[in-house]
């Protein structure tokens, strides 16, 4: 028994060096090494070694140090990502922090959320971040995990009237040939003010 843990550890080892450091998991991630409840115990015995960290139950990520803040993680995107490979969740980003993170906006998001299909979720704590998934509309979510998500979540955000082309520029030059097609696909999912909007971002002059 003591010999099939130490392979069982071998390969989860093998399996995280095969990762970077802004990568979260849970032990979902590692079903084809084990039986979940042999990776369950053998994660448990990591994070008292200390070459694992439990961010929150069920969820682990690979602590490494960082010459002035000390030892980091994965940061909440990562265990975010985590929990939606788990729970089979697409997930849609909250205007503030996607028009923030495409430069549309200053702000940041006291609280990061995103949208789920299905019934909301009580908010998560990560580390110092607050995480909450609200549930959206089944049209809302088509564009989940695509360009046009962000895009339009962004624009929702910040609202028609300070859209300007100040801001229009940057994004439109950010924007590569997939965008582009995701863009126009997706015109179907979005209201009518915000469509030449996404037409203007598709260009390809």
């Amino acid at each position: 028994m003591k010999k099939a843990y130490r392979v069982l550890r071998k390969s989860i080892e093998r399996r995280l060096k095969t990762r970077t450091g802004d990568w979260a998991f849970t032990p979902s991630d590692l079903a084809d090494l084990g039986d979940p409840r042999s990776v369950g115990k053998e994660l448990t015995r990591m994070v008292k070694s200390g070459k694992v960290r439990r961010v929150r139950r069920g969820v682990y990520e690979i602590p490494r140090p960082h010459p002035f803040i000390g030892t980091v993680g994965a940061g909440a995107d990562a265990v975010v990502a985590a929990i939606a490979r788990r729970d089979g969740l697409k997930l849609l980003p909250a205007g503030a922090h996607a028009a923030n993170l495409l430069g549309l906006s200053t702000q940041v998001a006291a609280r990061d959320t995103y949208g789920v299909q299905g019934r909301s979720r009580t908010s998560d704590e990560i580390g110092r971040a607050s995480v909450q998934f609200r549930q959206r509309s089944t049209k809302a979510m088509m564009m989940a995990g695509r360009a046009s998500g962000w895009v339009s979540e962004a624009l929702r955000n910040i609202s028609r009237i300070h859209i300007t082309t100040e801001r229009r520029q940057p994004l439109r030059a950010r924007m590569v040939a997939k965008d582009k097609k995701q863009l126009r696909d997706d015109l179907r999912y979005v209201p009518a003010w915000m469509r030449p909007f996404f037409l203007e971002l598709s260009r390809d002059d």
